[in-house]
């Protein structure tokens, strides 16, 4: 009797033991059949060349493949999409430095997540030859279009410094990008100082009566994604996606330049810079914070914030994400 009774002790068990791995098998096999839903975001982006990865891994469908259901939200200018995420309006956006350094001052809470693209050959001045612009020493006593709070502000101080024409010699203009090519037309500017595609429209209107001044050697601007901190907070594995898909776009122009290209001229225009005048690489480098410090003094000493000191511009960089999807490609020196 003891013998049969521990023949049936054993046999029990193992049945238990094989619906247990029946319904973990099961279980496995529909959660790979059942996809997750995607995560919807909006990412305000600007209408330039510098966020050609978004663009180019929203027309490939890099976004879908990683989970993200992405609605873009296209504006002038980085300062602008950048406004947009701080309202709340949208989840990323796409900008240059000079505005993260002024949302930096104001004590805005936002994340760069990574830089997408730099360029030093992406902003110049249009300027008419009839009111006697021939090189850079001609700007002294004209009146030049920029939009503040962009790089064309930190731009255009870049070269007068470059070229030792004191600030007190001009007389800037604050409007938009698309009211310049007009303003210079009317004669209400002399010169202005933009990027592709506002620069083509403006090379192309004022034709034999147009000048193009610029510098490789002054300026370097950085094209990055932010958000804000809250955001970030509750949606770590939404940043990860977009990195993972930003890098896939990277990887895309490199190999496909001209489909890339078309995908870019599509979104922003026939009149956009060539994507050659842009190193894309999707990372986080100190020189990003060097440049932000730069700016910060240049506003500080300028008047163009009430603080007084450069902020701790690490702390506006979210690093947990670029670390997890591609470690090599952040070189920040932080704690």
């Amino acid at each position: 009797m003891k013998v049969l009774f521990r023949a049936k002790k054993t046999v029990l068990p193992a049945m238990s033991l094989l619906f247990l791995i029946t319904g973990i098998v099961l279980a496995l096999l529909y959660s790979r059949r059942t996809p997750r839903p995607a995560e919807e975001v909006t990412i305000a982006v600007s209408a330039v060349p510098l966020s050609a990865p978004v663009y180019v891994a929203y027309a490939k469908g890099f976004f879908e493949r990683e989970g993200l259901q992405v609605t873009l939200q296209k504006h002038e200018v980085g300062k602008d999409a950048l406004d947009a995420v701080i309202a709340g309006k949208a989840h990323f956006c796409t900008v240059a430095e000079t505005p993260l350094v002024f949302a930096g001052l104001n004590g805005e809470k936002i994340y760069i997540i990574a830089t997408l693209a730099d360029s030093n050959r992406y902003i110049k001045i249009a300027a008419r030859k009839d009111r006697g612009i021939a090189g850079p020493k001609d700007l002294e006593g004209k009146t030049i279009g920029v939009r503040k709070g962009t790089t064309s502000e930190y731009f255009l101080h870049a070269y007068l410094t470059f070229y030792r024409i004191a600030k007190d010699r001009i007389h800037v203009v604050d409007m938009r990008f698309n009211e310049m090519t007009g303003a210079l037309l009317q004669g209400i500017i002399d010169a202005a100082v933009s990027w592709p595609p506002y620069l083509t429209e403006q090379q192309k209107r004022l034709g034999a009566n147009g000048m193009t001044l610029s510098n490789e050697h002054i300026y370097k601007i950085y094209g990055n994604v932010a958000a804000r901190q809250e955001f970030v907070a509750v949606h770590p594995e939404a940043v990860k996606k977009l990195l993972r898909a930003l890098i896939q776009a990277q990887q895309y122009i490199e190999e496909n330049p001209k489909d890339a290209q078309r995908i870019v001229d599509g979104c922003v225009g026939k009149g956009a810079a060539a994507l050659d005048d842009f190193n894309f690489d999707v990372r986080l480098s100190q020189s990003l914070i060097f440049a932000l410090e730069e700016q910060a003094r240049w506003a500080i000493s300028n008047r163009r914030t009430d603080r007084k000191e450069v902020p701790n511009f690490l702390r506006l960089l979210y690093t947990k994400g670029m670390e997890e999807v591609a470690p090599d490609s952040v070189m920040v020196i932080h704690n």
